[in-house]
């Protein structure tokens, strides 16, 4: 049996980087279950704030194919799932909570555990780089000598999206063989990073940090661009743009992405 999708759009999301009040249109689908009924489908469409559309309707600038909302992953006892978006970081939990209720009353099944998906921009670059700003090839994260990388590594003091601060590790390349960031991104790198721990808690986590992905500019002709990625330790939206600012503000950024926090455990937090 094929595949039956709910497709819905929304006008009520908020990204990691943006205001309350700024939002993004979107549109998104969930696998229809068998034995889903459309009361059901209707609950859910409305604990976040969505509605289905009709065959062939389409949502007016909607970001296409460079973005994709976050979402919470439910997983049954069965392993079957169904992954729906979730509008705001504000009452995440709440609204996880809600939506685990609807969908074991609808379905009749046990939840096991809910996954967070951080969203994914694939072209930051283009909406915060400074109109001045022209990129333009530097130094290279590998060293002129030698014949491995060294690495800045460093604990951070993170603010998750559940509402909870705890340690989490970083790695990631850099041009200084002391353990220091990359020399030219490192004051908007100690900056994303905020407050650092004593080493410690191992490398095991459930969750994957929010954090930027930048293409380099590097004037190395065999290897022209390299790939940093940047942790974002604090969940304050108007920090989290700042920090993309600051590294499109650098001429060496070829491209930026961002990923939001994923948790693949994230219903640990629920009450």
């Amino acid at each position: 049996m094929p595949t039956d999708f709910v497709s819905f759009r929304g006008t009520n999301y908020v990204a990691d980087r943006n205001a309350p009040g700024v939002l993004t249109p979107y549109k998104g689908r969930f696998n229809r279950p068998p034995g889903m009924t459309d009361a059901t489908v209707s609950e859910i469409l409305a604990a976040i704030g969505a509605t289905q559309l009709t065959p062939g309707e389409k949502v007016a600038c909607e970001t296409g194919k460079v973005f994709e909302p976050r979402r919470l992953k439910f997983i049954f006892s069965t392993g079957a799932s169904i992954s729906v978006p979730i509008p705001t970081r504000a009452g995440l939990i709440a609204l996880g909570g809600s939506l685990r209720g609807i969908l074991q009353a609808g379905l009749s099944g046990t939840i096991a555990c809910v996954g967070l998906i951080g969203e994914e921009w694939k072209r930051l670059d283009q909406e915060l780089r400074p109109g001045t700003v022209v990129p333009a090839p530097g130094i290279d994260v590998r060293p002129t000598t030698g014949l491995k990388n060294p690495i800045f590594s460093a604990f951070i003091q993170y603010e998750s999206d559940s509402g909870r601060t705890f340690a989490e590790g970083v790695r990631m390349n850099t041009n200084q063989a002391t353990n220091l960031p990359f020399s030219p991104y490192a004051v908007v790198i100690g900056t994303s990073l905020g407050t650092l721990l004593p080493a410690g808690c191992g490398g095991a986590t459930n969750t994957d940090a929010r954090r930027y992905v930048i293409d380099i500019l590097t004037t190395n002709l065999q290897n022209p661009t390299r790939k940093m990625i940047v942790p974002v330790a604090d969940d304050d939206a108007a920090d989290i743009r700042g920090i993309g600012v600051g590294l499109v503000t650098n001429p060496q950024t070829l491209c930026l992405r961002y990923y939001g926090e994923s948790d693949n455990r994230f219903s640990r937090f629920f009450p």
